[in-house]
């Protein structure tokens, strides 16, 4: 399974290409070693403009199958599958990391998420957000900070295991 996690902030060119943390890479390279993902999906990404929420999600090739048919399966209706899968599809490309571990963001997709001087690059376990960096320093980590601050009485380590009594 793979499981990107850290974040660090980096420049984002005029011509939209971001440098990709090798510690995000070495984890798609440990999935291919471990036989956990295939190898065919090293080097590729499949980029997807969350504007729902304000960033990118890059996505290996096999967990964006399950963003995909996660998403498709809470739908209720057939029209709400049709429009998921249009807005999904529109909205997403597959990319490639170069040859000096940089990927290109779509110019078209960059038009609805603008991104300007720095980008906050944030491993979240099965795919990576892409941020404007002062909007998740500013906006979107606060948020999560707040809360987990609210959550986080309620979070147990899968290892505890409650005493007698205890609920």
């Amino acid at each position: 399974m793979i499981d990107f996690d850290g974040d660090s902030t980096h420049k984002i060119d005029k011509k939209g290409r971001i440098f990709m943390p090798s510690a995000l890479l070495d984890e798609v390279e440990r999935a291919i070693a471990q036989k956990e993902i295939d190898p065919l999906e090293g080097g590729y990404f499949r980029v997807f403009a969350n504007r729902a929420v304000g960033c990118f999600d890059l996505y290996t090739e096999s967990e964006f199958r399950k963003f995909r048919l996660t998403s498709l399966g809470k739908e209720k209706t057939a029209q709400g599958a049709r429009l998921l899968r249009r807005f999904i599809g529109a909205n997403t490309r597959r990319i490639k990391v170069d040859s000096q571990n940089r990927i290109l963001l779509p110019e078209d997709l960059r038009s609805g998420l603008p991104l300007e001087g720095e980008v906050e690059i944030v491993g979240c376990g099965s795919y990576i957000e892409v941020w404007d960096a002062k909007t998740f320093h500013e906006k979107a980590m606060p948020e999560a900070d707040n809360y987990y601050g609210i959550e986080a009485p309620a979070l147990r380590n899968p290892d505890y295991v409650p005493e007698e009594g205890e609920q």
